[in-house]
C-alpha cells in the first residue's frame, strides 16, 4: 500500500533500499529495549551481517549502552568495530565468560540474536541479566529452554524477556531513514546488475557478501 512508502529524500537509493528491512528490523528491537539502554547497560549483537553491522550502528546512534560484538568470523569483527561496537570476540566458548567479565557477572542488559541457532541462544542464557531483554532475530532454528526449577545461579535468569522480533513499523523505517540522511547510519552494500540476481543470492548463501547485496535495474 502507498501508505506505507516514505520519502528518503536525497538519501542514494542503492544505500536507502537495505534500510527498509536491515535497519527496520534492529530499529525495531532496540527501540523495544529502551528501557535497558541507559547509561552503563551493556547490548551484545550476536553475528554481524546484513543486519548486524546496522544494529550496531544503530544501538551506537540511539543508545549510551556498551556494545559488543559477537561472530565467528574475525573480518566481520573489524567491521562491527568500523561502526562503533566498543568491544568485539569470537563467538566460542570463551564468549560467555568474557561478556560476564565485562559485565562485573551480570550479563548483557539487551541481546539481539540475530542467527538464532543452538549456539548462539545457548550463549544469550548464559549471559542475559536478570531482567535483560532477549530479542531473537535469526530464523537459524534454535530453541530457546526455559524450565520452571528454582535458578541458583545458572539457567534463565529471573525477569528475563525472550521476544521474536522481525520486521518493524512504518515509524522504525522513518526513523531509520532519518539516522541515514543524518549520516548516522549507513548499510555496506555490494551491487550488482539485476541479472546478476542467482549469482548474488548463490553468493549470500555461502556467505561471502559483508553487508547487504543490491540489485540494480
Amino acid at each position: 500500500p502507498a501508505r506505507h512508502l516514505v520519502q528518503i529524500g536525497d538519501l542514494d537509493p542503492v544505500l536507502a533500499a537495505p534500510l527498509a528491512d536491515a535497519a527496520m528490523t534492529p530499529m525495531h528491537a532496540v527501540k523495544a529495549s529502551a528501557g535497558r539502554l541507559g547509561p552503563g547497560s551493556t547490548a551484545v549483537v550476536i553475528g554481524i551481517g546484513g543486519l548486524g553491522h546496522l544494529a550496531v550502528q544503530i544501538l551506537r546512534a540511539v543508545a549510551p549502552c556498551r556494545i559488543v560484538a559477537v561472530d565467528q568470523d574475525p573480518e566481520r569483527l573489524k567491521v562491527a568495530e568500523q561502526h562503533g561496537a566498543d568491544v568485539s570476540m569470537l563467538s566460542d566458548e570463551g564468549a560467555a565468560p568474557k561478556i560476564l567479565e565485562l559485565t562485573g557477572g551480570r550479563g548483557a542488559d539487551v541481546v539481539l540474536d540475530l542467527v538464532g541457532v543452538d549456539a548462539t541462544i545457548a550463549l544469550v542464557a548464559r549471559t542475559i541479566a536478570p531482567n535483560g531483554i532477549l530479542h531473537l532475530i535469526g530464523v537459524g532454528g534454535g530453541t530457546l529452554a526455559i524450565d520452571a526449577s528454582p535458578v541458583d545461579g545458572t539457567g534463565w535468569p529471573w525477569g528475563a524477556v525472550a521476544r521474536r522480533t522481525y520486521g518493524g513499523t512504518r515509524a522504525d523505517l522513518l526513523d531509520c531513514v532519518a539516522l541515514a540522511r543524518a549520516g548516522q547510519i549507513a548499510a555496506d552494500v555490494r551491487t550488482f546488475p539485476l541479472a546478476d540476481g542467482p549469482r548474488a543470492l548463490h553468493l549470500l548463501d555461502a556467505g561471502d557478501i559483508h553487508g547487504r547485496a543490491v540489485l540494480i535495474p
